[in-house]
Order: C-alpha cells, then structure tokens, then sequence
C-alpha cells in the first residue's frame, strides 16, 4: 500500500535519517508512504544483490552537474511491476544488469514518488534503517 503524505509529515512522524545528503526540495513535498509494499530493482548480478546495487547515479557520478535533476539522481529507480521488471532487464539501455532484485518497503525505509514516463516507474529516496537483509533475487 502507497499512502499519500507531505514530507513534512513525513519527517515529524518518522525521523528518517536518509543514505545521503538531500539536495533542497528532496524528497518533493508530495511523496508516497510504502507500506509493505512490494518493489523490484534491476541488479548487476543473476544471483545475489551487492552494495552497489543501491547506488545512486548521484553517487556513481558525484562529479556530474545534476543540474534540476539532482532530487532524482540521489533517489533509486524501482519498479513496482515484476513484469514490466521483466521486460527492462531485456533491453538494450539495461545491458548492465543480469538480475531483479524483489524488496518489500515500508515507511521506516524511506519514501517514493511515481516519476518517468512509465506508471510502474518510482523514485525512492532511502534511509538508513532500510536493511538488505529485506530482499529476495528473484529467478529469471
């Protein structure tokens, strides 16, 4: 389940302590509460998940000039719809990635935001309390 929330809220009620630096206005002030709600993320290996799978771009290029688009290169991309998982990790702009990684998120791990121009696409900008103890590969 996805709960409608404004950061603010958010914040008072959760505390989170987030991976990162947060640029200003991020997370936006419209984002969505996950509440067992199931994600899935696209891994570079087949088999297991590694630290490095949960970078973000903002992270593996922290030289670039984000520009507008730093609140979304500090967040990580999920999908909430293993089929549409699916079909991305055979596409050509993904060829980096072997593997999809299953997570369940809850409102202690951070908060998302529908983004891009696919529905089942979101940002997620994490905690620290998230633990990746909490994922499951999935087999292909």
């Amino acid at each position: 389940m996805l709960t409608p929330y404004k950061i603010s809220n958010y914040k008072k009620e959760f505390q989170p302590v987030w991976t990162c630096t947060m640029p200003d206005g991020c997370p936006p002030d419209d984002v969505l509460v996950p509440s067992e709600h199931p994600f899935f993320r696209l891994a570079t290996h087949k088999d297991t998940c590694i630290a490095e799978d949960f970078k973000s771009y903002a992270e593996t290029d922290p030289k670039r000039n984000w520009g507008e688009m730093l609140p979304l290169a500090v967040g990580l991309s999920v999908i909430d719809n293993e089929q549409k998982a699916r079909k991305n990790l055979k596409l050509p702009m993904f060829r980096q990635f072997r593997g999809i990684i299953a997570l369940t998120l809850n409102p202690t791990d951070g908060v998302v935001k529908q983004t891009g121009v696919h529905r089942s696409h979101y940002t997620w900008w994490r905690t620290s309390a998230f633990r990746m103890s909490n994922l499951q590969m999935l087999p292909l």
